[in-house]
């Protein structure tokens, strides 16, 4: 391809820098002779941030109790065959199976015990950091920095759910953006992000359409032979995303479609504000102001399509489905993924005239300030998962065994049941028809223990409690009613569902004794 021709590709995408380029870091600037035959310490210094990183989170992982969402998938998986989780419970799931599967394998295949999920989480999380650390094109600082982020080292690492894949598939699927050349093999790094999670499905349709874009627009720069690798690559995301349809829509009975809150002009535009500033520093207008800023930025590199386009979808399902916090998390990664197919190399960075390096500069910044709060956020809620139980799921299951064992009737109400279930090898609990949760209007009554209580069948009645805990509050609404059933208050498991800036819900399991009506 000719000069002109590489010099057109500049449109949504930063040139990329020849294989004699000077590389990316300070680091690599020419060197005395007696230096260069000295120890890579930068190279030391990535893979000393690599092992503070994998030492922090094990021990973040030894006091963290897993909570529903966690053990929902690892039950799925465990009881149910690849073609029922596939063709039948994951379109009430809403999310495609590729967490799904890897379980399914990790049991059926390897034996793996429940205690396994949280290090087998933490490994996949721990992949996406090396690739982070060592290949993308972020200056160290700021990837050490990002190593230790908020969701790096806390939500898509600590916590065990298909997230934890979610940066490795970005960072891969970003990288292959900067090549125009090969679009194929920017198709197969879109494939596992779109098979992961419905944020991941559409970042990567995002992706995909801003990669389009300015193939399209720069269709006669490129040779005949990366025209032919286009239309393949199209039509294989086509088919996958046809699949991925067909598999996942959702059925008119599933329960999360049936949402209480109209989602108005005015609600989309609060849950719009609250998804970015969940992403990046919790403050609305500080939170939005990073984003323009970023946004300019990308937009003086042409590279605006590629910034936006998958953050608008990612964000779209965020307020479509009413998401939290650590679903705000693809938005961040959706955030980074744009800066990372923007960021200049060296070479680029040493042709800026004033004002662009003043823009980088600003843009470097910002990014740097935005990451130091995701740090401390990160270190402040690793020390409460330490101090405080993330969920009671784990204490109430200890508990139960010995009655369990007995042969004790126990009854629960709702999702949060499965967090128990998972420490079982069978459903403990009489009125749930399998141990994980089916997410259709037929499981979902919000009176359940109300309807349990009144039967009064069950030696023990297991409930979550979402709110803050209020002494008074249960006295008024639940004791007294439950003692008049025939149940007592026999044990409480406190939990906490961490963010970055307190907890969203307790995560609080009571369990409820059947004595005689009357009795103490």
């Amino acid at each position: 391809m000719n000069d002109q021709a590489l010099n057109s590709q500049s449109a949504d995408q930063p040139q990329i820098s020849s294989s004699t380029a000077p590389p990316l870091d300070a680091e690599s600037h020419p060197q005395p002779a007696a230096l260069k035959s000295s120890p890579n310490w930068w190279r030391i210094a990535d893979f000393a941030v690599l092992g503070l990183w994998i030492a922090v989170t094990s021990f973040t992982l030894s006091h963290h109790e897993k909570w529903a969402d966690e053990a929902q998938a690892w039950l799925l998986a465990r009881d149910l065959p690849l073609s029922t989780l596939w063709l039948h419970e994951l379109r009430y799931e809403g999310s495609p199976g590729l967490w799904h599967t890897i379980l399914w394998v990790a049991q059926h295949v390897f034996h793996a015990p429940y205690a396994a999920l949280g290090p087998l989480g933490l490994g996949f999380a721990f992949v996406g950091i090396v690739y982070l650390v060592l290949a993308t094109p972020f200056p160290r600082p700021l990837r050490w920095l990002m190593a230790f982020s908020f969701f790096f080292l806390y939500q898509y690492a600590v916590i065990a759910r298909s997230y934890v894949l979610f940066a490795l598939f970005c960072f891969i699927a970003a990288q292959q953006y900067r090549n125009g050349e090969r679009p194929l093999r920017f198709a197969a790094a879109l494939a596992p992000l779109a098979l992961l999670t419905a944020h991941g499905s559409l970042l990567a349709a995002g992706l995909a359409l801003a990669y389009a874009i300015r193939f399209v627009q720069h269709w006669r720069d490129h040779n005949q032979a990366a025209r032919r690798e286009f239309w393949v690559a199209a039509a294989l995301l086509a088919v996958l995303y046809v699949c991925l349809l067909l598999v996942l829509f959702p059925p008119p009975d599933v329960e999360a479609t049936h949402s209480e809150v109209k989602l108005t002009a005015a609600v989309a535009a609060h849950r719009m504000v609250r998804g970015v500033q969940e992403a990046l520093v919790d403050n609305p207008s500080l939170s939005l102001l990073i984003l323009v800023i970023f946004a300019g930025w990308c937009s003086l590199r042409s590279a605006l399509t590629s910034f936006l386009v998958p953050i608008a979808l990612v964000l779209a399902l965020y307020v479509y489905a009413d998401g939290w916090e650590h679903q705000a998390g693809t938005i961040f990664l959706a955030i980074l993924a744009g800066l990372a197919i923007a960021w200049p190399d060296a070479a680029e960075r040493g042709r800026f005239d004033g004002p662009m390096r003043l823009a980088y500069r600003a843009m470097v910044a910002t990014l740097t300030a935005t990451l130091l709060y995701q740090v401390y956020a990160a270190f402040y809620t690793i020390r409460r998962d330490v101090r405080f139980p993330y969920s009671g799921a784990e204490d109430t299951a200890k508990y139960l065994r010995p009655f369990v064992a007995q042969g004790k009737v126990i009854e629960g109400a709702q999702y949060g049941m499965v967090a128990i279930n998972a420490y079982f090898d069978h459903n403990i609990f009489r009125n749930r028809p399998h141990a994980f949760y089916h997410h259709s209007l037929a499981e979902f009554d919000p009176n359940e223990i109300r309807q349990l209580a009144t039967t009064g069948q069950a030696d023990f009645l297991v409930m979550q409690w979402w709110p803050q805990w209020d002494p008074q509050l249960y006295e008024e609404g639940l004791a007294g009613p439950m003692q008049h059933w025939g149940y007592v208050l026999d044990h409480v498991s406190d939990g906490y569902l961490l963010t970055k800036t307190g907890y969203s819900h307790r995560q609080i399991y009571l369990t409820f004794r059947h004595v005689q009506p009357g009795a103490d």
